[in-house]
C-alpha cells in the first residue's frame, strides 16, 4: 500500500489543494482548514447549506493561496498563514466554540459578493486550541476547523467498490479526504489502528460519518442521491460512514508515493481505544 494523494482544504468547505508532500502537525496537515467563513453570528458556514462555496478553485502559490471564481475568473490571494492584527472573536463550529482572528474585511466582502451571503473570513491562530471528541482522544489531541478530527484516510479500493455499486464513477474529491492510498482491500482502513506512512506514525480513530455534502458534485454543484443512497445500504454500527478519522503520533514530513504499513488492527471499526 502507498500514499496516492495528499489533499488539504485551506478554507473549510471550499475546494481542496493537492500536494506532493506535506508537514504533519498536531491539528492535522499544515495549512488544512485554518481559514473558515462565518456568518453575522460568527457561526461556521459550510457547503452543506451553501453549495456555492464549491464554485471556487484554490491553488497554492509561493506565499499564498489563490482563490478563483470559476464563473467570473476573478481571483483573491490570501497568505498561507495569516499574520494580520484583526480582532479576536469566539466562533462556533458545530458544538465547539473557539478563538479566531477576523481577517481583512476586503476578503470577506469579496467572498460575500460571490457567494451571495454576508460572511467574514476568519483564521485559527496557533494560540487557539480546539480539542477533538473526548471519546476518541488519546493524548488531548487538537484539531483545526475540520468537522471534528485532524485527518481523514480513504482507500482508493473503497472508492472503486462504491462506484461499482453506484454504476457511475464518482471522484474521491466528494469525500474530502486528506490521505488517499492505493492498495489493500476495500474498507480495510476502517480497522487500521497503528499505521505508518513513510516514517510518520498515525493512529486510526473511527469511521467518518457522512452527510448530504457527498451528494453535491464538487465541480458543478449539482445535487443528487448518490453516493449517500449506496452508503446507506452498508452502514457500520448503524451509521452511514466512509473513510476513517486519524491522528498523528509523529509530526514529520509525508509525501506522495510513501509506503504504508499497518502495524495493528482494531477488532471492529468502533473499537474503543
Amino acid at each position: 500500500m502507498f500514499l496516492n494523494d495528499i489533499i488539504i482544504y485551506p478554507i473549510k468547505s471550499l475546494a481542496g489543494v493537492r500536494l506532493n508532500e506535506a508537514k504533519v502537525e498536531p491539528r492535522g496537515l499544515k495549512y488544512d482548514r485554518r481559514y473558515m467563513l462565518v456568518d453575522e453570528n460568527n457561526r461556521f458556514i459550510t457547503a452543506r447549506k451553501f453549495p456555492e462555496l464549491l464554485m471556487f478553485t484554490i491553488s497554492m502559490e509561493e506565499n499564498s493561496f489563490k482563490i478563483k471564481d470559476r464563473e467570473s475568473g476573478d481571483s483573491l490571494n490570501i497568505p498561507l498563514e495569516y499574520q494580520g492584527k484583526g480582532p479576536l472573536v469566539k466562533v462556533t463550529v458545530w458544538d465547539d466554540t473557539v478563538d479566531a482572528v477576523i481577517c481583512d474585511e476586503d476578503w470577506g466582502s469579496w467572498l460575500s459578493e460571490r457567494v451571495g451571503i454576508d460572511c467574514k473570513l476568519v483564521y485559527m491562530p496557533d494560540s487557539s486550541e480546539r480539542p477533538i471528541g473526548q471519546n476518541w482522544s488519546i493524548n488531548n489531541e487538537i484539531v483545526s476547523f475540520a468537522d471534528g478530527y485532524p485527518l481523514l484516510v480513504i482507500g482508493s479500493e473503497s472508492v472503486h467498490n462504491l462506484n461499482e455499486k453506484i454504476g457511475t464513477p464518482m471522484s474521491v474529491d466528494r469525500f474530502r479526504g486528506n490521505l488517499i492510498f492505493s492498495g489493500g482491500e476495500a474498507y480495510d482502513e476502517f480497522r487500521w489502528k497503528d499505521f505508518v506512512i513513510g516514517e510518520n506514525r498515525f493512529r486510526g480513530l473511527k469511521p467518518c460519518v457522512r452527510c448530504v455534502l457527498t451528494t453535491i458534485d464538487p465541480v458543478t454543484g449539482e445535487k443528487g442521491k448518490e453516493p449517500f443512497t449506496a452508503l446507506a445500504t452498508q452502514k457500520v454500527d448503524g451509521k452511514v460512514v466512509f473513510g476513517q478519522h486519524a491522528v498523528a503520533v509523529d509530526f514529520g514530513e509525508i509525501k506522495v508515493g510513501d509506503d504504508i504499513k499497518v502495524n495493528s488492527y482494531k477488532d471492529s471499526p468502533y473499537d474503543p481505544l
